[in-house]
């Protein structure tokens, strides 16, 4: 058992580190958004499908069902947002605005499968909230406030795919993602010119499609199913605390103080949070195993 559990959180933290690369990668590229969102959504496909072909050889790639369908939109616009988000303001805004995804899940959940969150849950939502608005505030008047609101966007459909994905949990929706992809290109071959990349462009697209995303979103998909989705949660934080670092140290991104301002609230009730619900689930259990 100690053995799975430390297999599980050193992939979780692994996949969350490689993917902190993907804002630093997004900006050397220097692309238009549509133009790197067409290999983006070819190559995940790709990885995706070979993917799912060792793993599961029967599985079904493809269905039409309403379920499959929304979770694959839902990722195809958080993809799209995702990217455009990166090239319209900072790192460090995207990163602190997307960490509401689980409080947007929370919520989303609430209303569409009736679950309950405790009290300290819709206590840490009105927190992020508020620091979240305080991150917006500071771009309210400049052209980056469009980069933020599309961040927003991401946090709400990850959220809406989470949940979506949570209601079938009877189910592996991993296929989905390969729809997400030639979604993605599909719009991006209309809308950009994807052929127009040059040089050194080449390289870290093919780096950052084709091995740090899938890499990173299948390692985060294995670790999770060992440990308990109280520390998944806290883990993801490091995304918020490495991806602005990268763009720091390599691109001389200096994140604004309003951002390290909101992502200090955040991300501190975040794990306040997530500590809370891991003692919390593990009290549960005591009590389980000894009434048992």
């Amino acid at each position: 058992m100690k053995t799975e559990y430390m297999k599980g959180f050193t992939l979780t933290a692994l996949g969350v580190l490689v993917l902190s690369f993907d804002a630093l990668l997004i900006r050397l590229i220097h692309s238009e958004s549509f133009d790197l969102l067409f290999w983006r959504g070819i190559l995940m496909s790709v990885a995706v499908l070979i993917w799912c072909r060792v793993r599961k050889p029967d599985q079904p790639l493809f269905s039409f069902d309403a379920a499959f369908i929304r979770s694959a939109v839902l990722f195809a616009v958080n993809a799209i947002f995702f990217v455009s988000a990166v090239n319209l303001t900072s790192v460090a805004n995207v990163l602190v605005i997307i960490c509401a995804q689980p409080l947007f899940a929370a919520i989303m959940s609430r209303i569409f499968l009736g679950e309950k969150s405790p009290p300290i849950t819709w206590i840490a939502i009105v927190i992020c909230m508020g620091a979240i608005f305080w991150v917006l505030a500071g771009s309210w008047n400049s052209p980056s406030i469009l980069g933020d609101l599309l961040a927003l966007g991401v946090a709400l459909m990850l959220a809406g795919k989470f949940v979506n994905d949570r209601a079938c949990s009877h189910r592996d929706m991993t296929p989905a993602l390969i729809t997400s992809g030639l979604m993605i290109a599909a719009v991006s071959l209309v809308l950009g010119s994807p052929f127009s990349l040059q040089g050194a462009a080449w390289g870290w697209m093919v780096l950052l499609c084709f091995v740090v995303v899938p890499l990173a979103f299948i390692m985060i998909t294995l670790g999770p199913t060992r440990i308990p989705a109280a520390e998944v949660g806290m883990l993801m934080l490091l995304e918020t605390a490495t991806g602005p670092l990268w763009t720091w140290i390599f691109l001389d991104e200096v994140p604004s103080t309003q951002a390290i301002q909101g992502g200090v609230v955040v991300v501190s009730t975040l794990l306040i949070h997530g500590v809370f619900q891991w003692r919390r689930s593990k009290r549960l259990a005591a009590n389980v195993s000894s009434s048992g």
